[in-house]
């Protein structure tokens, strides 16, 4: 098999078919974990990335009051 383009649907679908190869019917638990384990990629990079924008805001204020003395 040919290695897909990074960035391409097909490199996505190649990765999200790793993942669904675990779904089971005799373990309906993996697929629940599947489901539970995506929303919780998403909510952790959505903390990270607002924790970091709180970080550059709170840098920001810092740089505009220091250069307005």
């Amino acid at each position: 098999m040919q290695p897909t383009q990074y960035g391409t649907p097909e490199y996505y679908a190649d990765l999200f078919g790793d993942i669904l190869a675990d779904v089971d019917s005799t373990q309906p638990a993996y697929a629940n974990a599947i489901v539970d384990g995506f929303i919780k990629a998403v909510d952790d990079w959505f903390n990270y990335h607002d924790e970091q924008a709180r970080t550059y805001a709170e840098l920001r204020k810092r740089v505009r009051e220091a250069l307005a003395m």
